[in-house]
């Protein structure tokens, strides 16, 4: 109903394809009902619209459900074969490791495609991959987003853009800032902290949610996919509907209890078996090796996870959801914040508050106050303004009378108007409808380039075999539009304003 009376008061005759999903998303509205609902009210959907968004968000929840792919083929790379990178991020962001293997980045035959080549050294401003023997930079796995930083010794310094996991290999993604690089040198590797601190917040509280949310909506819910990065956080799951206000700020409470706990992160590397009779939260119908990480936050969480964790959960700070909405059939997104990323959106709230005022004149403390008295005052004015129209809209009714066509025994009224919305155009057909018959209208509005139509037929009309619905189709045809309705009433969207007199002639024709 919000929908119908926004599309009357904006003169549209569409339901976009958007809101015809979150319409689908946030009440379970298949399409065709709403299709039908629409139509009892002279109003259509934009079908293929909602098929766009809804194949877009299923295919977003099943890509978010996988690990990231590699950005590149390595089948044939032979000089990979049987190498492996150890992985020692757990413990340090600063260490050392050996260059293993090279591969420059150049452009293919057709100067597109970017293309690897292996080498045996990389120079300066050369983009390239460098693979170690050992590495404290966490590749991207497991929705959590790869740490950055810089590779160094005494002869080069790159700086490491991506890090991607291959096999047992992590695959470092680098821009040659200084000097060369060569196969074989040692090095040292420094993780950007800062990155690695924020992201780590956002996956431990991914952990403290995923918990929360089976607290609270029950534990069907399972992880459907995540993204974990040093801004934000965002957490899909399995769930039937959406989440009340009252769950969400539930959710969020829980979160913040357990972070004000300063409960200790732990880890254990234990047999999956032993993970499952722990009771830890895992998709335990992946593949898994027979061996598993468990990532614990006190008593609170228990969870099966290969990324990188705070060491206590005071450490998360603060966190706030932003969002939940759905993505595709059965499953929810929520999209939230930590730490500083908390700061920045009350450092925008309030930003936005101040803009607010100076729009208003006021202060922040009586931003409310204002609000509420320029509401009111507006209210007043939409009333007279109201009043006016309604006066100006029965003077126009007694014209339109007295310009009616006879056709075929009918009186057929045409009239185009501009700035007038098509809610106006029924104030004024059921005026006329009200205390008169054999009466057709056929009124066109006219605003911002766009032209919406409207049929309107007297019940001894419809009983004559006339259908608004029908009518309307070709009138809006007409005007490179299309619409539909009931029988004795119809309204359709037309592309071409121009064309509003050649639709009248239309219209003319199916009455004749």
């Amino acid at each position: 109903a919000d929908h119908i009376e926004e599309m009357k008061k904006e003169g549209t005759t569409v339901l976009s394809g958007e809101k015809a999903f979150k319409l689908h998303d946030t009440y379970g509205f298949p399409i065709d009902i709403t299709a039908d609902i629409l139509a009892d009210e002279g109003f259509s959907v934009d079908r293929d619209g909602f098929e766009e968004h809804m194949a877009h968000q299923k295919k977003m929840g099943k890509e978010d459900a996988l690990d990231p792919t590699v950005a590149w083929d390595y089948e044939g790379y032979t000089e990979l074969e049987g190498l492996a990178t150890t992985f020692t991020g757990y413990e340090m962001t600063v260490d050392k490791g050996k260059v293993i293997a090279l591969y420059r980045e150049s452009l293919a035959s057709d100067n597109s495609v970017a293309k690897k080549t292996f080498v045996d050294e990389i120079t300066e401003e050369v983009s390239g991959i460098i693979v170690l023997d050992q590495t404290p930079f966490y590749a991207t796995s497991g929705g959590q987003l790869n740490d950055t930083g810089f590779i160094m010794n005494d002869s080069f310094k790159a700086i490491v853009t991506d890090v991607e996991k291959y096999n047992d290999l992590f695959l470092h993604y680098v821009t040659i800032e200084s000097g060369t690089v060569k196969s074989g040198m040692e090095v040292d590797c420094v993780v950007d902290r800062t990155r690695r601190s924020n992201t780590s917040r956002n996956h431990s509280a991914t952990h403290l949610l995923h918990k929360a949310l089976r607290t609270v909506l029950g534990e069907h819910v399972e992880q459907a996919g995540s993204l974990v990065s040093q801004d934000a956080l965002r957490f899909d799951f399995s769930h039937y509907e959406a989440m009340s206000d009252e769950q969400i700020a539930k959710v969020e409470s829980i979160v913040n209890d357990e972070i004000d706990a300063f409960l200790p992160v732990s880890t254990e590397v234990i047999s999956i078996n032993d993970a499952r009779e722990t009771g830890a939260i895992g998709l335990f119908d992946q593949k898994y090796g027979d061996d598993v990480r468990v990532v614990s936050i006190g008593d609170f969480s228990k969870e099966l996870c290969g990324g990188v964790h705070v060491a206590n959960s005071g450490q998360i700070g603060a966190f706030k959801i932003l969002s939940e909405a759905g993505i595709a059939s059965g499953v929810r997104r929520i999209e939230a914040v930590t730490g500083r990323g908390l700061l920045a959106k009350l450092n925008d709230a309030e930003a936005l508050i101040h803009e607010s005022c100076a729009a208003l004149k006021t202060t922040p403390d009586m931003l409310v106050t204002k609000t509420e008295s320029t509401l009111a005052e507006l209210k007043e004015a939409k009333a007279e303004l109201a009043e006016m129209k309604n006066a100006e809209i029965a003077g126009v009714s007694g014209d339109l009378l007295a310009e009616a066509e006879d056709v075929n025994g009918i009186k057929l009224i045409m009239r185009s108007f501009e700035g007038q919305t098509i809610d106006d155009l029924r104030k004024m057909s059921d005026e006329i409808k009200a205390e008169n018959s054999g009466v057709a209208l056929c009124l066109a509005a006219v605003n911002d380039g766009k032209v919406t139509f409207m049929i309107s037929l007297t019940d001894d009309v419809v009983g004559k075999g006339y259908h608004a619905g029908k009518i309307i189709k070709e009138v809006a045809k007409a005007a490179g539009g299309g619409g539909g309705g009931k029988a004795d009433m119809a309204q359709a969207g037309g592309k071409d304003p121009s064309k509003v007199d050649e639709a009248f002639k239309v219209a003319k024709e199916l009455f004749s």
